[in-house]
């Protein structure tokens, strides 16, 4: 059960990302009842309030689930949470979110809606430690699939989770589903905030095995692979060839532009490290989705700009790790991929924070073949 001072620290830490977003001072507000406490932000006595501006956010007492309502008085909130309270998610561990919640914001994150027979089904990627308890229809199938097929992280993906919910709920002859929608969370002000995304190619055959999406959709999760020859001995000739397909020169080049918009759009500089890997790779599309050596090969492309848009959760990883970090790449249209100032590489994506390189060259390799690191960071920032 959570206690008033626990709901007060979230409350002060979500007030200190909202003023960190929106560039002026916000204080947190918390009202209590019977079942939770209702918490949300407003400005600064100096700053000028917006008219219908602030979502409340209610914490279960008992659950820890979160669910977000309109800007109405606290009582009216109360009064409506006791007739819709929601229920907590048989599938992921409540608690492990709320505790994550303190530390570091929820994006980049991605959420899925499952809609049955009138009745929504909303998860979001489960983040932190936690033991995720797939419905068996579910962790059945993923336990066929070949492992090399798997992409990092599928388990704990939203699409997954609002699936195994629902079978929890209504059970395989109940789950007909009336509609199927994934999104980005992103940080105020970016645009793919909101925006429709396709399931990973995991999720894509699992949910289309449910039926909660169509057949003709497994053409996003089929077998690709481009290449031409590029140059040889620094790389595996299977990652040479990927690259070079995606205009890789081997060289550095003067992209001085690139990585002056990235550092606005972060608000953080470009290191030596950064500096070397983007004027090298950045604009290179890798063309390579499909089954790897130990875990699935995703689409790849150096494009700082999505990563750099996400200043805060940046930070928040820089303080975890004690070392600056600088935007880099996107995997799969979701995942950002960033490297630190010791040029080690990591992947923010709806189910955590990934280590997957000790330098630019093994994370390129591992991501391009399917091999090399990819360790979850747990809570305390730690890896295996």
């Amino acid at each position: 059960m959570i206690t008033r001072g626990e709901a007060e620290e979230i409350a002060a830490r979500w007030a200190r990302g909202e003023a960190d977003q929106r560039g002026y001072g916000c204080v947190p507000a918390l009202a209590e009842f019977d079942l939770g406490w209702v918490i949300w932000t407003r400005p600064a006595p100096d700053v000028l309030p917006v008219p219908g501006d602030g979502a409340r956010t209610v914490i279960d007492r008992e659950t820890g689930v979160l669910s977000t309502w309109p800007a109405i008085p606290p009582d009216d909130i109360a009064t409506l949470y006791r007739e819709r309270r929601p229920q907590p998610s048989a599938t992921v561990d409540a608690w492990a979110t709320l505790r994550r919640s303190v530390r570091r914001r929820p994006s980049p994150a991605t959420v899925a809606e499952l809609v049955v027979d009138g009745r929504l089904f909303r998860a979001q990627g489960a983040k932190g430690d936690q033991t995720i308890s797939h419905h068996p229809l579910v962790e059945g199938r993923l336990g066929t699939m070949p492992v090399a097929s798997r992409v990092r992280g599928a388990e704990r993906h939203a699409e997954l989770i609002a699936a195994s919910d629902a079978l929890h709920e209504v059970g395989r002859d109940g789950l007909r589903s009336g509609g199927f929608g994934t999104f980005l969370v992103r940080d105020q002000g970016d645009p793919d905030a909101g925006a429709p995304v396709r399931p990973c190619e995991t999720c894509l055959a699992v949910l289309v095995d449910l039926g909660l999406l169509p057949p003709s959709d497994l053409g996003y999760a089929a077998e690709w692979h481009h290449g031409v020859d590029g140059p040889a001995g620094r790389f595996p000739p299977e990652v040479s060839r990927v690259l070079a397909g995606g205009g890789w020169l081997g060289v550095e080049l003067p992209l001085v532009a690139a990585i002056e918009e990235a550092e606005r759009l972060s608000g953080l500089p470009a290191f030596p490290a950064a500096r070397r890997a983007l004027s090298e790779f950045a604009g290179v599309r890798c063309g390579r989705r499909g089954p790897g050596r130990r875990r699935a090969i995703r689409l790849l492309t150096f494009d700082p700009l999505p990563a750099a848009r996400q200043h805060r959760a940046l930070v928040e990883l820089a303080e975890v790790l004690g070392v600056p970090v600088f935007p880099l790449a996107v995997e799969g249209g979701d995942a950002l991929v960033v490297i630190d100032e010791r040029s080690r590489v990591f992947i923010l994506d709806q189910a955590g924070d990934w280590f997957v390189g000790e330098t630019v060259d093994e994370a390129v390799i591992g991501l391009l073949t399917g091999d090399g690191p990819a360790d979850r960071l747990h809570d305390d920032g730690s890896w295996p």
